[in-house]
């Protein structure tokens, strides 16, 4: 009788939890492709497509439209919901360089999609990137 008690919280409790939802997720090694959107401080919206790169520890990113976000490439770091990167790319001087992804992103992983924010107050930017591990 006990025997078939535990069993059944075992299958109950399987059943309860929700496998796809884990936020803290690694980051899956591959290319993954999506968007990037920048709202900016007075409201307007830019967006364009994204490839990243995500190898051990490192990174790189292609933009779809001219700068937006620019190439770049570096490390990046996981430490539970934020995603930091750092850009070691040499970059020209022809773009508004505040653009290029460096410092702290909150970070969602729903083994679909994953999904970066950051409140860059410095500039006064909402950067978004939404990303899908191309398969």
């Amino acid at each position: 009788m006990i025997k078939s008690c535990f069993t059944l919280l075992l299958v109950l409790t399987n059943f309860a939890c929700d496998h796809g939802a884990n936020p803290f997720r690694p980051i899956q090694i591959g290319d993954y492709v999506g968007t990037f959107s920048i709202r900016m401080e007075n409201g307007t919206t830019q967006a364009g497509g994204a490839i990243f790169r995500f190898r051990t520890n490192t990174y790189s990113s292609t933009p779809e439209k001219l700068y937006l976000p620019p190439s770049g490439a570096g490390s990046y770091r996981l430490n539970g919901n934020t995603l930091t990167l750092t850009d070691t790319v040499p970059h020209t001087a022809d773009f508004d360089r505040s653009l290029i992804l460096n410092g702290d992103f909150t970070y969602f992983n729903d083994a679909n999609k994953i999904t970066l924010t950051q409140d860059d107050t410095k500039y006064r930017r909402y950067r978004t990137i939404e990303l899908t591990l191309d398969r």
